[in-house]
């Protein structure tokens, strides 16, 4: 009879009836793809369920479906007049604006291949309002669509610029003239670059003219194009004094072309015989006809739009108050914040702000005069009333303005002045609840009126009795700072409080709907994530939701939307933690999509004005601008546990799909936590390129097996990142497991043939080696080991060749090293 080794120690094996060795493997180690895809379902998924969410993210923008990218890029101002305090925001505009100004010029020609490019280096200046303007003279007759449809498109600095208009010649006419621009483009020397789609050989002249003082709202006027065989290209705009009038045109063929009458030439250039391209501009004030003269060449088409200028009242300004002060900011996608203004209220404690009539109101509490806006001036309102906090509230059918009195701070009064708001503050004041606890905000929905406090939400009645609207929150949960923030979406007001975010819905009842409440979410003790603060302030962009969730030191930015028609079952919400920042209390929404955040640190040095662009929808769906500089960017996966919750499995390998801009500025580290671990292990070394990328097996510390395991990616950026031209994406991340192999192994409970022992013996030698971690073993006829785990011993009857006998069964299960 065979024998094998268990731990060092021979055992007979035993002999099956067909004469066969009863060590045998039962169960193969299969491999299978645990594989993420999909985070756009939010966050708070601590384990697989949906497939589609996450745990936690400091430093990921998981909203979109499909695509796991970096947080949103912001640009931040210190200011240490910032207190600890909550800030409100006000937008208003310069009350005058630019000249309008040509900046500069640059050209290019060239013969590009099939999907090829054409660049350059054009160099902008560090203006206020700026544009750049990329036209092309192309040799090819192409409809519209391809431009429309991104095949054929332009960028500067990495920044996707805007198809403005395209014109292809009349039949027979081959060249084609189209245009881009981009607002507030990055300042200094950065590549334009126009990409050709698939196809022909394309001959090209292009140029690209910088202008600053451009209206940023509205920068053109009507565009007009035309096209001839006669060798006189002419077109006519609708244009005006102080606006700047810009053309291209493109000529089949080499040919000579010269300024019109009142038309400067910004560009010119031919490529070879192919096709002839240059730009001019024109004063408003000259009537708006551009007619460049042909001296040779008759084919050609001309595209001529108007430049606006940066007008009265055109450009955005933004206004904080914070306690005392009031600060006035300037923004520029390129260059950042500004700091233009500080106006001081002695003894003043700024509270939520009202426009009405016009002007900007900012309540300033007991101590000052409330404060009102004129241009971009403040002083003392006319009767120097003041206000804790103001709102608009259209009572019936007057329009009129409610303020918080100041010295009654329970009381709310209503004033129904048509112009400058005075200090006639109606005798139709209310006290909501009691004097125990205060008024901390104000706000209007649907024409109706609720009032945060200490305490809880109210919905205000000017002829009877204010009513709790959130009547779960008990008395005893008075906290200073519950309802500072609150905001009001559609027929739903969004209160903040110590315990959760509340949903109350008018009419109709209150909930808790914060990140508390996801029922799939709970905190992992070595993972930091946000569970244990607490919501802070408000605001809403379209269907978009943001608003901080602080905890100590920190603030987390949340975005949440409610679900939509297709979206599957589940909480109310789906929220995402797109951005954690040093400890902020305060945000405000401008008009054009700009999330502005009030730093509020007890560290002075971080308690800054943070600016995030968000896209024309209020999400944060844009190319590029991802991202921050020297920056680790973090997101924890949902937690996997593939087999039995008895059986461990074995990480093979980690495959990454990366897409968009990855360099040596840019390096993922994959990692893995393993069943309870206290840290992530990293798994390979950091990877830096776009593309599939594939860690082969590997052992993690001491130990390759793990009950259940989470992946977390850590994206880190260097000094020379580049944020606002950069979009680095993660498509899907792929970990292979590996499960056993299961090995049965039969002993003869037989005295005879055991030697040097019993069959008592030898059970209970082998029952000491059951579930005691690896022992090694030796296969009958062999001189090698290998490792495995004993995780059963049974007795068991099984046959040979005369009949039946008694044996001891082990049952153990090994991992395969390659």
């Amino acid at each position: 009879m065979l024998e094998g080794t268990v731990n060092g120690v021979s055992y007979p094996i035993a002999i099956g009836k067909d004469g066969q060795t009863l060590w045998e493997t039962t169960d193969v180690a299969q491999e299978r793809d645990e594989i993420w895809d999909d985070w756009s379902l939010g966050l708070g998924e601590t384990k697989q369920e949906t497939g589609r969410g996450y745990l936690f993210s400091r430093g990921f923008d998981a909203s979109v479906r499909g695509a796991l990218k970096l947080s949103p890029f912001y640009h931040n101002l210190n200011n240490a007049a910032l207190t600890t305090d909550y800030g409100h925001f006000m937008e208003a505009t310069e009350a005058a604006g630019s000249t309008l100004t040509l900046d500069a010029a640059s050209t290019r020609k060239g013969s590009v291949a099939s999907g090829g490019q054409l660049t350059w280096s054009h160099t902008v200046a560090s203006q206020s309002e700026r544009i750049l303007i990329v036209g092309v003279a192309i040799n090819l007759r192409i409809d519209q669509s391809i431009f429309s449809a991104g095949l054929f498109y332009t960028t500067y600095g990495g920044a996707s610029m805007t198809f403005l208009a395209s014109r292809q010649g009349a039949s027979g006419t081959d060249v084609t003239v189209a245009l881009w621009y981009l607002l507030a483009p990055t300042t200094g020397a950065n590549t334009v670059v126009v990409q050709t789609p698939e196809g022909a050989t394309t001959a090209i002249v292009a140029g690209a003219e910088s202008l600053y003082g451009v209206d940023q709202d509205t920068p053109f006027g009507t565009v007009v194009s035309a096209t001839g065989t006669d060798g006189t290209p002419t077109v006519t705009v609708v244009t005006s004094a102080g606006e700047q009038l810009l053309a291209v045109v493109g000529v089949e063929g080499s040919a000579t072309i010269a300024a019109g009458t009142n038309e400067t030439e910004r560009w010119d250039d031919t490529q070879g015989t192919d096709v002839s391209g240059s730009g001019y501009t024109q004063a408003g004030s000259d009537g708006g006809v551009m007619a460049p003269s042909l001296t040779s060449g008759t084919d050609w088409v001309e595209i001529a739009v108007p430049i606006k200028p940066g007008s009265a009242g055109s450009r955005s300004v933004m206004f904080i108050s914070d306690t005392t002060k009031i600060f006035k900011y300037t923004y520029d996608s390129d260059t950042g914040l500004t700091l233009d203004a500080t106006d001081t209220t002695a003894s003043g404690v700024a509270g939520r702000p009202a426009k009405v009539n016009g002007n900007w109101y900012s309540p300033m509490g007991s101590g000052a005069s409330a404060q009102k806006l004129t241009g971009i001036t403040w002083a003392d309102v006319t009767g120097t009333w003041k206000a804790d906090h103001l709102s608009t509230y259209q009572k019936g059918v007057t329009p009129t303005v409610a303020r918080v009195n100041s010295t009654t701070q329970n009381t709310v009064e209503l004033n129904a002045d048509t112009g400058d708001i005075t200090d006639t503050w109606t005798n139709e004041s209310e006290a909501v609840s009691d004097t125990s606890t205060k008024v901390t905000d104000l706000l209007e929905s649907q024409g109706l009126l609720f009032v945060p406090k200490e305490d809880s939400l109210y919905e205000f009645g000017s002829e009877a009795e204010s009513r709790n609207a959130i009547p779960f929150l008990g008395r005893g949960k008075v906290d200073a700072d519950n309802g500072k923030g609150s905001f009001a979406f559609g027929d739903e007001i969004i209160y903040m409080s110590k315990g959760d975010l509340w949903r109350y819905r008018i009419g109709r009842g209150a909930l808790p709907i914060g990140i508390n409440t996801i029922r799939s979410f709970r905190k992992i003790a070595a993972i930091p994530t946000l569970k244990s603060g607490r919501p802070a302030f408000g605001v809403h962009v379209g269907e978009y939701w943001y608003y901080l969730q602080n905890e100590g030191e920190v603030s987390d930015l949340i975005q949440a939307r409610k679900r939509r028609e297709g979206d599957p079952a589940g909480h109310e919400l789906i929220q995402h933690s797109v951005l954690t920042i040093p400890l902020s209390k305060g945000m405000g929404v401008d008009s054009r999509n700009r999330l502005w955040i009030k730093g509020a640190s007890t560290d002075e040095t971080t308690r800054d004005i943070r600016v995030i662009e968000l896209a024309d929808d209020g999400s944060l769906d844009l190319q590029n601008r991802k991202g921050q500089v020297s920056a680790d960017h973090d997101i924890y996966f949902d937690e996997r546990n593939p087999g039995r919750p008895q059986d461990q499995v074995q990480i093979r390998h980690m495959t990454v799909e990366l897409e968009g801009d990855w360099d040596a500025t840019t390096s993922l580290q994959l990692k893995l936590w393993l069943d309870n671990a206290t840290s992530a292990i990293s798994h390979g070394a950091a990877i830096t390129a776009a593309g599939v990328t594939v860690r082969n097996p590997t052992t993690f510390g001491t130990s390759d097996t793990c009950y259940r395991f989470r992946p977390q990616l850590t994206l880190t950026t260097n000094s020379s990142y580049l944020p606002k031209s950069s979009d680095p994406q993660i498509l899907r991340l792929i970990a292979g497991i590996r499960f056993p192999e299961i090995i049965r192994i039969v002993i003869p409970a037989d005295d005879g043939v055991l030697s040097g022992m019993t069959a008592i013996d030898a059970e209970q030698n082998l029952r000491r080696l059951q579930n005691q971690g690896v022992v090694a073993f030796g296969r009958p006829g062999e001189t090698s080991t290998f490792n495995a785990e004993i995780f059963s011993v049974t007795d068991t009857m099984y046959a040979t060749e005369k009949g039946f006998a008694h044996g001891i069964a082990l049952q153990l299960r090994r991992f395969v090293t390659p």
